[in-house]
């Protein structure tokens, strides 16, 4: 099924110290407050409500589990440590971005077919579980919710916004306005870049991944987080792609509809070397405009794995690494 595949990277792969990666449009470094640590006073009990049910707590969370990279990322910015998170598939089990900034050595959590193991984390004694990213906790809340206060999605799987997960956990910590800062802070690079890369407004895209040898998937969905990233920088889905028929946000093309993908912009990431060299020598692949006029972009997996988590730390890392590559394309 194209959604499990193209949600594996993520499904399987963001302390109060200096914060890496995270720099505004001046290039200064995003870093929580002195003093910003603890609660607001009066904060607490605290409930969020999300798809799935109510989130409450009755006081600050000491122990904390993340699922997800935009549940980490925002609870490493808001100076909390995790004593848990999913098994990244970036090396080491945590994203580039998060590793510098955890101090620990908090339990990695393989999410199988059906998401975490609930025991496992009901084993680390936690008083939250962070899951508004989690793109498996459909099948996880029944077991984890009884056990431990457990977050969800607001809209559906890979719809949130980054800045709505990190609302969610800022609440919870009782930590809202420090959330605040950090979303104005990261918008503010993410604003930047329309002024620094005028040749991306009004540009098509695709973004698409191979997993086998051929065929090809392409998000189709404006609903989709990656597909909102590139809207946000002043892109829009090629009509061809948006146009494709299902209900998911992705689709599986064979190679021989390969010209559908074509745009002003054509990205893709492929799982294995050797897929990446075959699409490469594709004959209709090499036909396509944007590969005959230099406007494709092979993405890598770090820069995947960024695309398909927008988060206050990916964010940064999707436009310090792959933005300039998208805005070389746009302007060919």
């Amino acid at each position: 099924m194209v959604k499990r595949v193209l949600t594996s990277l993520i499904a399987l792969t963001l302390s109060a110290g200096a914060l890496v990666a995270c720099a505004s449009s001046d290039d200064e470094t995003v870093t929580p407050e002195a003093g910003s640590s603890g609660a607001a006073a009066g904060a607490f009990p605290v409930s969020i409500t999300h798809k799935l049910g109510t989130t409450t707590l009755e006081k600050a969370p000491e122990r904390v589990v993340a699922l997800s990279d935009a549940d980490l990322d925002a609870l490493l910015l808001l100076g909390v440590q995790p004593v848990g998170v999913y098994q990244s598939v970036a090396e080491g089990g945590v994203s580039p971005w998060a590793k510098p900034m955890i101090t620990g050595s908090p339990k990695q959590l393989v999410q199988g077919e059906n998401g975490v193991d609930p025991e496992e984390i009901a084993a680390l004694n936690p008083d939250l579980v962070l899951a508004g990213g989690d793109y498996y906790i459909d099948n996880e809340y029944k077991a984890l919710s009884p056990l431990v206060p457990t977050t969800a999605y607001e809209t559906g799987p890979f719809e949130d916004p980054w800045q709505t997960t990190l609302r969610q956990v800022a609440k919870l910590l009782g930590k809202s306005e420090q959330g605040e800062q950090i979303i104005a802070q990261v918008q503010a690079k993410s604003d930047a870049v329309k002024t620094q890369y005028p040749q991306l407004a009004g540009k098509t895209f695709t973004i698409s991944q191979v997993y086998e040898a051929g065929t090809i998937g392409v998000l189709r969905s404006d609903k989709d987080v990656t597909v909102k990233a590139f809207a946000d920088l002043g892109m829009k889905l090629a009509p061809a792609v948006a146009a494709l028929p299902g209900e998911d946000f992705a689709v599986t093309l064979s190679l021989e509809k390969i010209a559908t993908i074509d745009a002003d912009v054509v990205l893709v990431y492929c799982t294995e070397p050797q897929l990446k060299t075959a699409l490469e020598s594709n004959t209709l692949f090499k036909n396509l405009n944007a590969v005959k006029g230099g406007k494709y972009v092979a993405v890598g997996t770090d820069a995947f794995m960024a695309l398909r988590n927008p988060s206050p730390l990916s964010v940064p890392f999707f436009i310090d690494n792959t933005v300039p590559d998208v805005a070389k394309a746009a302007g060919a």
